[in-house]
């Protein structure tokens, strides 16, 4: 772990909430000359007894995702040293991988927040995180709506 932060890993799901993580991780690249990790993870969930999707399926996924993180590179990473990576599998795991193998400075994520039951319904990617990552761990929350 290094400060300033050189390398700065920061997971995506598409939806707007992640990319405001990443916009927040992209200021911090600037403000330290760091490289960005742009990390997604496209789940597989099968369940037991179930017979798995054609390969070609997750082709076509992986193909979609690479391809929506090509997009976000050009619009949000033009002028910052940066790698697009898709992992497969389950998304803390899949992050968790990713942070052992590059060994960021931090990982920026987002978090909506939720608490109560809705956050022990639905987990929280964000609070694996944080609690198993190695490295510090910056959460970016959800804006609340007006």
């Amino acid at each position: 772990m290094a400060f300033p932060y050189k390398t700065i890993l920061c997971p995506v799901d598409f939806e707007e909430n992640s990319l405001v993580a990443l916009d927040r991780a992209v200021e911090l690249a600037n403000h330290f000359a760091s490289k960005v990790l742009l990390v997604h993870a496209l789940p597989i969930v099968i369940t037991i007894g179930e017979i798995p999707p054609p390969a070609a399926m997750y082709e076509d996924q992986e193909k979609a995702a690479r391809a929506k993180l090509e997009d976000i590179s050009k619009a949000k990473l033009s002028g910052i040293e940066h790698e697009s990576l898709l992992f497969v599998g389950d998304i803390i795991t899949c992050i968790l991988d990713a942070q052992k193998k590059y060994q960021p400075d931090l990982v920026v994520i987002a978090t909506h927040g939720r608490t109560g039951f809705v956050r022990v319904f639905l987990g929280s990617v964000a609070e694996a995180i944080v609690r198993k990552a190695t490295c510090p761990v910056l959460t970016i929350r959800e804006e609340p709506r007006a």
